[in-house]
């Protein structure tokens, strides 16, 4: 982002959260001439830039008039919105049927026009440069690494078998089992409420279990693919791809339903989680107690449901924003002890008041450790942590690399 002259900036004050005077400011800069756009510059100590195609040295001295002891600053900048409009238009001419041109957007504040292709492979890129000047734009799609193949669905992988693949039955971000015929047709009526479902298949009950993927797909991404099944020490989760290779898709969540057959022999002894993703983010986090690996064996209803203690959130760890005035959990990388906190909302944070003693003696040995930080934001800005019963106040301070 651009910035403005290095001697307008000061050390105060710094904003830790969103308390600038950016509404204020906004609505003052829209009246003046040459103003082009506004953004918060964290790199700076959150101050509200203002940018200008014109007048910017006149523009700060009204800016420091009437915001005194805030930190805002003219930018003056070479382009203007209609400028960036009007090459993006041109850009669009240029690009379209010689590169697979997803879209085009314009980044005023950035000066820049956003160029939205499908894979950014050498040869697209080569292709834009050769025709466009690379000093206003911004290229975006897919890595080739990240992409996904297309293909068939698969039939099989190692220990499993597809029965079904339904798109638009069942429920999402759901997943169920099966060990014998009746438990079978108590999962399929979960899934569909008895219509809906082709349950024509087969399934050896003395060998195989049934495992039910409740998956999700988008309206404008509705291409996804069960790419395998896969054990992972306790976790039993599938691999879903979106073979759409969408950069962005709509919020909407459609139900496609995966039933597969898993080799019991495979199985990991109990207690073991059936998720759709290993993380268990975005799905049911199904707890298993039984052991179901002997030939036939079977469950019951209590050995079978919903963790009663999933897992709590993950802790925030550096390089984290949070909410100023409410207590967060946090993981300090003890590797430069509990002088230094990290950095969170864009600023490093140092220990301003003495560490307790048995601080120390509690996390002897340790990497890391979790405790509860509150930001509290102001003129000077700290965070209080608490741990062991103690509170350690910590203020602004320089980053560190830390083992």
């Amino acid at each position: 982002m651009p910035t403005a002259a290095a001697e307008l900036y000061r050390d105060t004050p710094k904003y830790v959260s969103n308390e600038m005077p950016v509404d204020e400011v906004r609505a003052w800069a829209m009246e003046q001439p040459g103003f082009v756009g506004i953004w918060i510059d964290r790199e700076n100590n959150g101050w509200v830039s203002v940018s200008f195609s014109e007048g910017a040295a006149e523009r700060q001295a009204e800016l420091t008039a009437m915001f005194p002891g805030e930190g805002v600053v003219a930018v003056p900048v070479d382009w203007t919105e209609a400028s960036l409009r009007e090459l993006e238009v041109e850009i669009s001419d240029q690009l379209t049927g010689v590169v697979p041109l997803l879209g085009t957007s314009v980044q005023v504040e950035r000066g820049v026009v956003d160029i939205h292709i499908d894979v950014l492979t050498e040869e697209n890129l080569a292709a834009i440069g050769s025709l466009i000047d690379t000093s206003r734009i911004c290229v975006e799609g897919l890595e080739p690494e990240d992409v996904v193949p297309p293909g068939p669905q698969p039939v099989s992988g190692d220990g499993w078998r597809l029965l079904v693949d339904a798109k638009g039955i069942g429920f999402p971000y759901m997943t169920g089992i099966a060990w014998d015929e009746e438990s079978l047709t108590q999962l399929i009526s979960t899934i569909i409420g008895g219509e809906g479902l082709d349950a024509d298949f087969e399934v050896d009950f003395q060998e195989e279990i049934v495992v039910w993927f409740g998956a999700v797909y988008s309206g404008s991404c509705p291409s996804i693919r069960l790419d395998d099944v896969v054990i992972d020490g306790n976790v039993l989760h599938a691999v879903i791809v979106d073979v759409d290779n969408a950069l962005v898709c709509t919020g909407d969540a459609n139900p496609h339903t995966y039933l597969v057959a898993l080799e019991r022999a495979v199985l990991p002894g109990p207690p073991f989680y059936v998720q759709l993703r290993r993380d268990g983010a975005g799905g049911d986090h199904l707890l298993v107690t039984a052991d179901l690996r002997p030939p036939g064996s079977t469950a019951t209803s209590a050995q079978v449901g919903p963790d009663p203690n999933p897992p709590g959130p993950e802790p925030e760890r550096s390089g984290t924003v949070i909410e100023p005035g409410y207590p967060s959990q946090y993981e300090i990388n003890l590797g430069c002890g509990f002088e230094w906190l990290g950095e969170i909302n864009s600023y490093h944070w140092v220990a301003s008041t003495p560490v307790p003693e048995h601080w120390l003696e509690a996390t002897s040995g340790m990497s890391a450790v979790v405790v509860e930080v509150t930001l509290h934001e102001g003129p000077d800005p700290f965070v209080e942590v608490a741990f062991e019963g103690e509170t350690v106040i910590y203020t602004v301070g320089e980053p560190r690399t830390c083992g």
